[in-house]
């Protein structure tokens, strides 16, 4: 069992040794694109990094704990309730900060400047395994960005051509709008992300491999 600091003296000395990396920084932005969450501390002056999957993808779960690993003060948790597995980082000014530019009003946004944040190929790819699917029968992708409007989803597609040269296109359902990506777009795609994906999300890239020529 994982053990951490066990008096707020102990926290304070943790947390002053701490500063998040450029590489932690590019995992939080396509992990709060997607699944993860920041939760603002009651004071408003830092925030922590809560992960949730399925339990059938702990070895997910497991990768992402690796990224905050000195940050975590206990092994990821199952939570009967949704068969999940849990964990939150310690609360931290540097999380506040990327929080402060993807949530209003408690909820997640896409800020205008999305193209700073959105540049990194880490970034895609968590994001796309947290909340991205492939289509069973055709070469093409989607990502599930509902929640994020019709404006939320046209800052995305101009980041997704102007830092990426990708091509995604905005469809519209019962649900609302989402991202998809047509067939030459999903291979440069996965092409851009393939090395972060892990063996229990490679399920999402069957047809998009199968049409990539070796």
């Amino acid at each position: 069992m994982k053990h951490g600091p066990t008096n707020t003296r102990l926290l304070k000395e943790l947390k002053s040794t701490l500063k998040l990396s450029d590489l932690q920084r590019k995992f939080v932005i396509g992990t709060v694109l997607g699944d993860g969450c920041l939760i603002s501390s009651r004071s408003g002056k830092a925030a922590r990094l809560q992960v949730r999957q399925n339990v059938k993808f702990k070895e997910f779960v497991d990768w992402k704990n690796q990224f905050f690993k000195e940050w975590v003060l206990t092994l990821p948790r199952f939570d009967q309730c949704n068969n999940s597995l849990v964990f939150r980082t310690i609360c931290h000014p540097d999380l506040m900060e990327i929080r402060k530019i993807f949530y209003k009003d408690n909820q997640k946004i896409i800020p205008i400047n999305i193209k700073d944040y959105l540049n990194d190929s880490l970034s895609l790819a968590v994001w796309f395994m947290d909340d991205g699917n492939g289509d069973k029968t055709q070469c093409r992708l989607r990502l599930s960005t509902y929640a994020f409007g019709l404006e939320g989803n046209n800052l995305l597609q101009n980041c997704f051509w102007d830092n990426f040269s990708i091509e995604a296109r905005i469809i519209k359902d019962g649900k609302g709008h989402y991202l998809n990506f047509p067939k030459d777009s999903a291979k440069g795609f996965y092409k851009l992300i393939s090395k972060y994906i892990i063996p229990c999300m490679e399920y999402k890239f069957v047809k998009v491999k199968s049409s990539i020529t070796p």
